[in-house]
């Protein structure tokens, strides 16, 4: 079956071989899905063919330790973990819609480069330092914004994170900035109190310092599939922000293992739905998995495939489906981002090599603030389109939307 096509270069998967690849990137979990199949046959065709990228051995202030992740890294692996090391929501499901899947099959997926059908909202978590000095600069160069997640209660005290003033800069400059708890905690360990105080009290401590954030970012990927901290961010905020999926439907209805035909928050039997306004799904890149560190290189290959899935969904103007992709901390030196515990860095290079991508091809990219919700039909809908493919925003008369379920 072949399920990938670009230039001179195909690959073919056989089909008895999915399952064990899938066991071995998901850890049991999940059915075999088109796009992570691309994504393992990528990485072991043509990962180790592209040019390493000049990294400086100069070496950014980054917290040591600051990821709780297991395992070493070694010269072989499956692919990476593309639905974040630190998920541990029983509700993950790593699978892109049916209709993707099957439009993708032999066919080549970067044939919509050009089309206005491409959209990109990119996202920071944590508040480092690294993504003020060398992410804005780049996005900048090419007119985008994005959207900044902030640990409250770790704002300047360490070098490493982001101060007010670097914070108040970024909101100056337009971009969006929204709550990621007060400490970074697990949120499924807390009691009612301390659920209160790390998501209510972060939106307060953001309020103080002239932020309104309607935005709640989930830390580790953990708690959007418990009712009682959903309940909790739902009196603070108007949407919340998960993870572990490439793709987030507008409509909720793209998810394979899901039988939900819209975004309402529970289904009628009262169990949380996997996509809703408060479990918005996003792909965060965490470079190390099953004993294998990847690339550069490798990782600029899945961030390729995440960007370009939404395109069999997308059409005609209509936008049913945007990868928010997560970035953490940035780094000069391939020595900070070698180390496990630091498997959520992003090298500069490999981030300006992604942000000239999506500029070169013409993605439209868009703010998280920028989804509304439809609470009449439970669906999400885009507020605010770029007025062209550099981010600017421009209100729109017509709301763009996804067809109806």
């Amino acid at each position: 079956m072949k399920i990938y096509r670009e230039d001179l270069l195909s690959v073919t998967i056989i089909k008895s071989d999915c399952d064990k690849i899938i066991r071995t990137i998901l850890s049991n979990r999940g059915k075999c899905s088109i796009g992570v199949i691309i994504t393992v046959a990528m990485m072991l065709i043509i990962g180790g063919t592209f040019p390493n990228m000049a990294l400086s051995n100069s070496s950014s202030q980054i917290p040591s330790g600051s990821r709780e992740i297991s395992g070493n890294s070694s010269s072989s692996g499956s692919a990476p973990n593309l639905n974040g090391i630190h998920d541990q929501s029983s509700s993950a499901t790593p699978v892109s819609s049916s209709h993707a899947a099957s439009s993708i099959l032999g066919g080549n997926i970067t044939g919509g480069v050009g089309s206005s059908n491409k959209v990109v909202m990119i996202n920071f978590d944590d508040g480092y330092k690294s993504q003020l000095i060398y992410g804005k600069p780049i996005l900048n160069k090419y007119g985008f914004k994005a959207s900044f997640f902030i640990v409250c209660g770790k704002v300047a005290t360490q070098p490493y994170w982001m101060n007010w003033q670097d914070i108040a800069e970024l909101k100056k400059d337009g971009m969006d900035i929204e709550s990621h708890t007060m400490t970074h905690a697990h949120l499924n360990k807390l009691s009612t109190n301390a659920l209160t105080y790390e998501i209510g009290g972060s939106k307060q401590c953001l309020a103080t310092h002239g932020i309104n954030s309607t935005i709640f970012g989930y830390p580790f990927n953990v708690g959007s599939n418990m009712p009682s901290i959903v309940n909790t961010v739902a009196k603070y905020y108007n949407i919340g922000r998960s993870g572990t999926d490439p793709l987030m439907f507008l409509n909720c209805n793209g998810y394979a293992k899901d039988s939900q035909t819209d975004c309402g928050t529970y289904l009628a039997n009262g169990k949380l739905t996997h996509a809703n306004r408060y479990d918005i799904r996003s792909a965060s890149f965490y470079h190390i998995s099953n004993k294998h560190n990847f690339s550069p290189p490798e990782m600029f290959q899945v961030f390729l495939q995440i960007i370009n899935s939404q395109i069999p969904s997308n059409s005609n103007g209509k936008i049913n489906a945007i990868p928010i992709i997560v970035y953490h901390n940035l780094t000069t030196s391939i020595q900070d981002y070698t180390p496990v515990s630091h498997a959520s860095s992003t090298t500069v290079d490999l981030f300006a090599q992604e942000m000239k991508y999506l500029h070169d091809n013409g993605f439209r990219v868009l703010l998280l603030n920028q989804l509304g919700y439809d609470a009449n039909n439970n669906i999400f809908y885009i507020k605010k389109v770029p007025s062209s493919a550099n981010g600017t925003a421009t209100n729109v008369t017509t709301l763009i939307r996804g067809p109806s379920p």
